[in-house]
């Protein structure tokens, strides 16, 4: 395979592994009040460095346990679960939603352990370009420099659009954007498709969201 070939994969491979890398930094939960210039700015730069420290760990148990600690301490499962479902989620009972949510939490863990995570992150680089502040949200646009292992002559920096809140004294990330994809809504897409791929039977979706778990769980064993 030549290295013209290679690109797109490695190109790829550095585009998935930010998306989830990002998600596991960064909670997402109901507006309550905007955050200030200063502040959006310090704390991107902060969990930005955090997030570029853990995928450059060498021992890939080290690094997983690490990913593992941000998702749990960091990511908001209850508002993320209940918003990619949507409407459905009102569907569930309390004990399929129970089951529902520690099914979505193990599903975001194999995932994110499914990509490749193995590359070396020097090069990279994190620059906020602009912070706005409106009345509820504040939005920040940031540019991450490809490391040039992954540089092809169109494929140098990624954008990435946050939409911060705070709540509470703590801020948060309502959502986020790598060029116009939002991560929340990749995942609602993903959801809704199953829910109706399945005729709108909770029952039978919950099954197969078990199954597709419990595959992505054992191909990680292999």
């Amino acid at each position: 395979m030549s290295i013209s070939q290679r690109k797109p994969d490695m190109k790829k491979s550095f585009l998935t592994t930010l998306i989830f890398g990002l998600f596991l930094c960064f909670s997402a939960v109901k507006c309550e009040s905007a955050v200030s210039a200063d502040e959006a700015r310090a704390f991107l730069n902060d969990t930005g460095q955090k997030l570029i420290e853990t995928l450059s760990l060498s021992d890939r148990e080290e690094k997983y346990e690490a990913l593992d600690e941000l998702f749990e301490t960091k990511v908001d499962l209850d508002y993320a679960s209940k918003f990619v479902l949507g409407q459905y989620y009102k569907k569930l009972n309390k004990t399929q939603k129970s089951h529902y949510q520690a099914l979505f939490g193990r599903y975001l863990k194999s995932l994110y352990k499914s990509y490749p995570l193995d590359f070396e992150t020097e090069g990279t680089g994190f620059e906020i370009k602009s912070v706005q502040v409106a009345e509820k949200y504040t939005n920040a646009l940031a540019v991450v420099n490809v490391p040039p292992q992954f540089q092809t002559e169109n494929f140098q920096t990624v954008l990435l659009e946050f939409k911060l809140t705070q709540k509470n004294g703590k801020i948060f990330l309502v959502d986020f954007k790598i060029g116009e994809t939002s991560m929340l809504l990749t995942l609602r897409g993903r959801f809704l498709q199953m829910i109706k791929d399945d005729e709108e039977e909770m029952d039978w979706f919950l099954e197969d969201f078990e199954d597709l778990v419990l595959s992505n769980e054992r191909n990680l064993e292999q």
